[in-house]
């Protein structure tokens, strides 16, 4: 996972969770008229993911500044999805928005004014699992006009990540996983109420912060105390690095994933975001849980 696409989703959690904040699937202005939007901006990296997905990558003029796949995003226009500028947004003439339902909440005055310039602005749902994040598949089908192929891209997925699951070696009990977030300067991983979460559940294997909800701040005497058979980190160090970082913390000596040796790095945005490509970084969680 990219640090700074790390350091947006902790953002946007921080702010979901800061602004006592509902939001449905879409806003009245989210159902498809039928018509493919010609030039489309997109302000979350699994949205455009989506977008690429269902043929429509040609119509996406911009994308927010952590996006990077597929390659050719790089060479769109960027704007920053934590501090939108209304006036470059109309700049590029676009007759849709995708941005993120968490984005209602940090950005909405600029979006809602972009709204009454009478650009189409519809906010994705925060998907925190993977049957979530099927609904935004439909979600960003429906308001392109393009909801045969976004069924078609569920039922693939759907296939692709039973495949995975139907080939978890079987154990006698369920391998507790801690996941670590972000390292520096303060340590955050996933609770319940998260994709990551629900994912480590399709696999059989049980989150140790499970009991915490979202992208909480944890401190290195719960992570000793919940005593995990695997760490992985997904905050962008190798896996030499954070075996370091996690020998500096002190007092990890009896912990069960240090003692065999099971401290991993995954750095790889197949596993940060709830998109197209999640039966890859499902594939990749479950080699590291169960190699």
């Amino acid at each position: 996972m990219k640090l700074k696409y790390v350091v947006l989703l902790i953002a946007m959690a921080l702010v979901l969770a800061g602004c006592n904040f509902q939001a449905s699937q879409s806003d009245e202005g989210g159902k498809s008229s039928g018509k493919v939007p010609k030039r489309i901006i997109s302000l979350m990296p699994s949205n455009t993911e989506i977008l690429y997905e269902l043929g429509l990558g040609d119509r996406v003029v911009g994308v927010s500044t952590v996006d990077d796949y597929p390659e050719v995003v790089k060479e769109k226009e960027q704007f920053d999805a934590m501090n939108l500028n209304k006036e470059a947004l109309i700049k590029a003439q676009p007759d849709l928005i995708v941005a993120h339902e968490s984005q209602r909440a940090s950005q909405g005055k600029v979006l809602e004014s972009l709204k009454k310039s009478g650009i189409k602005v519809v906010y994705i749902t925060d998907a925190k699992s993977i049957d979530q994040m099927y609904e935004t598949f439909m979600q960003v089908g429906e308001v392109t006009g393009k909801e045969q192929e976004a069924q078609a891209l569920v039922k693939e997925t759907k296939a692709n990540i039973q495949k995975v699951i139907d080939s978890i070696p079987k154990q006698k009990s369920s391998p507790k996983v801690f996941i670590e977030i972000a390292s520096e300067p303060e340590i955050y991983t996933a609770g319940h109420g998260t994709f990551m979460n629900d994912m480590l559940s399709k696999l059989k294997a049980e989150n140790v912060f499970a009991d915490q909800s979202d992208w909480p701040k944890v401190d290195k005497e719960q992570i000793i105390k919940k005593n995990p058979d695997i760490m992985l980190a997904m905050s962008g160090v190798t896996t030499k690095e954070y075996q370091q970082i996690v020998a500096h913390r002190g007092g990890f000596d009896n912990v069960t994933a240090v003692k065999k040796d099971r401290i991993k790095a995954l750095n790889d945005d197949l596993l940060s975001r709830p998109g197209p490509r999640l039966d890859d970084g499902m594939q990749k969680l479950r080699d590291a849980i169960y190699e």
